[in-house]
């Protein structure tokens, strides 16, 4: 039986990318398949990378970064009350704001330096079992021993095998825009928006670029659906409810895995290791939303895997993808979120606790000669939205 390639890799996104460096540096024939016309022409993201993953991968020093996150910002708003307050610390090289169009090209040439072949505008349109994996594609069938999945949430290949179904549950759909404004801050901020999206389930984010300002909502899909919102008026909301003003230079919309660690998908099937996004790893435990480390780490953790799997001679056992995933910090963080990710479903904390919290700031900073203690206040304000005080506090040992 012949194959075109050890490892077909489908994706030539961030872990797609990932995987294909690192079995290539395995000494596996590799090939990646990318749809767009160069990497990063298909890829969405928010717009922040954190970098320790990829300072493994490759070489950082002049990667195409916009601006060090040197600033935290946490902005709550209720009707016309707001509550906002930042964490600054101008030393942090953690993390920076990226674009992908930018970023994603970088990485490819990276890849392709070292000898990985990317095949552009080739579209997967089936995939069945034949001896390995067999791709249908546009230019036509390739086999590999192992395919590399890193094809984004909708997970096609997975899908085409017959391994996975969507669902609304377990999916948001992000819209952003990048913003041309006519000032740019000279530090870069990162700020996570709270209660801009009028009561769905989610909430907005804007991050500070070079010259731009990345801007966008991210909402449960299911929460969209039942209220009938439109998702491109999404964008606009948060933006006209911050006052930014500027010539909007992109606008894009993608959807986003949000299982939690709990009701993650499979990762592996015989001769099938999947990453990234398409592996529904996604971290928000309501200090950091990650996604982009964990598609790098998974991507590069699939390579080494690859490699493992076809030495023992028998590509269809693939568990031992797994088991590294489980001894890397892909999944031991994910563990670590578990709870707090169970809170980011609670309705509770997109509307209930953002109005608690500005009342009680509210009556707390107002005089008017009838002053109470502020947790008689708070006791107050959870009872009128019909919740107890022992529920407030587990959800708070949730993140805790």
């Amino acid at each position: 039986m012949s194959y075109d390639a050890d490892v077909i890799v489908v994706g030539g996104g961030l872990a797609g990318l990932s995987a294909a460096i690192q079995a290539n540096r395995e000494g596996l024939s590799t090939l990646v398949l990318e749809r767009g016309e160069y990497s990063g022409a298909k890829n969405v993201s928010g717009g922040r990378m954190y970098v320790h993953a990829l300072k493994e991968l490759v070489n950082i020093e002049d990667a195409p970064f916009e601006k060090p996150i040197t600033k935290e910002t946490y902005v709550i708003s209720c009707g016309t009350k707001r509550v906002t307050f930042s964490f600054s610390d101008p030393e942090s090289r953690n993390s920076y704001s990226v674009l992908r169009a930018k970023f994603d090209p970088w990485l490819a040439k990276k890849a392709e330096e070292e000898g990985v072949i990317i095949s552009y505008e080739t579209l997967v349109s089936g995939a069945m079992r034949d001896n390995g994996i067999t791709l249908r594609t546009n230019r036509g069938d390739l086999r590999a021993k192992i395919v590399i999945e890193a094809d984004g949430v909708t997970a096609g290949v997975s899908r085409y095998l017959g391994l996975r179904n969507l669902s609304p549950d377990s999916l948001m759909l992000g819209v952003k825009e990048v913003i041309k404004p006519d000032v740019i801050s000279d530090e870069g901020e990162a700020k996570v928006l709270v209660g801009f999206v009028d009561g769905l389930l989610g909430g907005a984010f804007s991050y500070v670029n070079k010259d731009t300002i990345s801007l966008g909502a991210t909402v449960k899909v299911n929460s969209l659906q039942s209220e009938r919102v439109l998702a491109r008026d999404l964008v606009e909301l948060v933006r006209e409810k911050l006052g930014i003003e500027g010539d909007i230079l992109e606008y894009s919309a993608h959807l986003i895995p949000y299982y939690g660690y709990d009701k993650l998908p499979p990762v592996y099937a015989p001769n099938l290791l999947i990453t990234g996004d398409a592996a529904g790893l996604l971290i928000n435990d309501g200090f950091v939303i990650r996604g982009m480390d964990l598609a790098i780490g998974s991507g590069m953790i699939a390579g080494r895997a690859a490699k493992k799997i076809l030495d023992q001679g028998d590509p269809t056992k693939t568990q031992v993808y797994e088991e590294m995933l489980n001894d890397s910090f892909v999944m031991k963080d994910m563990i670590i979120a578990r709870r707090a990710f169970s809170l980011m479903n609670n309705e509770r904390l997109f509307n209930a606790y953002p109005e608690i919290l500005c009342s009680v700031l509210s009556r707390m900073f107002t005089v008017s000669g009838n002053r109470q203690r502020l947790l008689n206040v708070l006791i107050e304000e959870i009872k009128k939205r019909d919740l107890t005080l022992t529920e407030t506090v587990k959800d708070l040992m949730e993140v805790l």
